[in-house]
C-alpha cells in the first residue's frame, strides 16, 4: 500500500458525498406531518449516515498512518541492506572481533 491509498480513498469519500449531497439537494421536501413514521426514517437514516461517514474518516487516517509505517520500514529495510552498508558493518564486525 503507498502513499496514493489516502488520495484515493479521500477522492471515493468525495464523490460519495457529493452524490448524497446531490440527491439531498434535489429531493422535494416532504409536508410536515404528513408521514411522521418517514420523517423518523429518514432521521434516523441522516443520523446513521453521519455516523458512517464518520467512521470511513477514521478508516481513511487508519489506512493512511498503516500505509505511512510501512512505507517507512521498507525504506528503513533498504538502507540497511544496502551492500555497501553492508560490507562497511561486516568490516567494522570483523575488525572488532580481530579477525
Amino acid at each position: 500500500m503507498g502513499l496514493a491509498t489516502r488520495p484515493r480513498a479521500a477522492a471515493l469519500a468525495e464523490r460519495l458525498a457529493g452524490a448524497w449531497r446531490g440527491l439531498r439537494a434535489g429531493a422535494e421536501p416532504t409536508p410536515s406531518g404528513s408521514e411522521p413514521d418517514l420523517e423518523l426514517r429518514l432521521a434516523a437514516v441522516d443520523a446513521r449516515l453521519r455516523h458512517m461517514e464518520g467512521a470511513l474518516e477514521d478508516l481513511q487516517d487508519a489506512l493512511y498512518r498503516q500505509a505511512r509505517r510501512e512505507d517507512e520500514t521498507r525504506a528503513d529495510l533498504h538502507k540497511r541492506t544496502e551492500p555497501k552498508r553492508i560490507a562497511k558493518e561486516l568490516s567494522a564486525d570483523a575488525r572488532r572481533r580481530g579477525l
